[in-house]
């Protein structure tokens, strides 16, 4: 919702819970990432299988991700394999170190506040639904934010998930950084 207060103010997703950075090497970045900061263990899905569009038409996106606990919030780590079309990859692969691909956040109703975005001049890259039929919206937030924003509406299997992730880096000693699971 917009700040009365403040007009200019965008009108972003308030439930901040991940924020995803594009790599080149998924193992390796995992081991850099919890030898820098202390995030993981992450659990390691090759190549999830996803149904992609782009300004409506399907799309390609086959990615390998990784997600581990950072403080409060989660962290993915994206490997991309095919992205397409082009219009697509040069919103979602950069080749800058370190730039943050997206952030991810919960929203009640997938349809409004993606529709918000874009009415602020942050235009739909990629809609998606996922193996287990949730359905997830990228927008190019980049000139606000310095990246894309993913929303989903927290559900329970989605929860759950993020849950799982959190509740393995309680007590984690640092060991057993990179856990693969199957992709979905």
């Amino acid at each position: 919702m917009p700040n009365p207060a403040n007009p200019a103010q965008a009108a972003l997703p308030a439930r901040l819970v991940q924020i995803a950075y594009r790599v080149d090497d998924l193992e390796s970045a995992c081991h850099e990432w919890a030898q820098k900061v202390g995030a993981g263990p992450f659990l390691v899905r090759p190549h999830l299988a996803v149904t992609a569009s782009h300004d409506g038409r399907p799309a390609v996106y086959d990615h390998s991700a990784a997600f581990g606990q950072w403080g409060p919030v989660m962290l993915e780590l994206i490997q991309l394999h095919e992205c397409e079309p082009a219009s697509m990859r040069e919103v979602l692969e950069h080749d800058l170190p370190g730039q943050v691909n997206h952030f991810a956040c919960f929203v009640d109703d997938l349809e409004a506040a993606s529709a918000a975005l874009v009415e602020q001049g942050m235009p739909l890259t990629m809609a998606l639904t996922s193996s287990s039929g949730m359905e997830v919206r990228f927008h190019d937030a980049r000139h606000v934010v310095g990246g894309m924003l993913e929303l989903y509406v927290a559900n329970d299997h989605l929860r759950g998930f993020y849950d799982k992730v959190a509740a393995l880096a309680e007590g984690w000693d640092g060991s057993d950084v990179v856990r693969w699971i199957e992709a979905s």
